[in-house]
């Protein structure tokens, strides 16, 4: 029998490698900590290795503040972002409100550009995975 639920654990220790590492696709974290810790972690990581990249934590704040309503509006926010010229590092949180949202990152094939999706996993373990462009 396969367990598909993550172990969970310390993402700490492991997360320098989860960044750096191209084969590395997930980290878990632990449930006591829960999503946000997580976010953080990786966040962090991403600053210490990559410190001219512009890292995009979205979520509900985000999308409201940015008026991203639909697929094409959080489109139209990555181009702006990767006309900056820099690296970008999307951190998406959770389910967001938006359909169709992993559709639009076909486009994305090649840019300059790396995306996390933070979610709780089965038993709550937060999961943070690779979305491979």
């Amino acid at each position: 029998m396969v367990n598909a639920c993550p172990a969970e654990s310390d993402p700490r220790p492991k997360v320098a490698d989860f960044v750096s590492n191209k084969d590395s696709k997930a980290l878990a974290g632990l449930v006591v900590e829960g999503t946000e810790s997580l976010v953080g972690v990786v966040k962090d990581e991403i600053q210490r290795q990559e410190p001219g990249s512009n890292i995009i934590v979205v979520d509900r704040d985000l999308l409201a503040d940015e008026d991203i309503t639909f697929a094409r509006d959080l489109s139209a926010f990555i181009d702006r972002k990767l006309a900056e010229g820099r690296k970008v590092n999307l951190i998406i949180v959770g389910d967001i409100p938006i359909v169709g949202w992993n559709g639009i990152l076909d486009k994305y094939k090649g840019a300059e550009m790396q995306v996390y999706y933070v979610a709780a996993a089965c038993r709550q373990v937060p999961l943070c995975t690779k979305i491979d462009l």
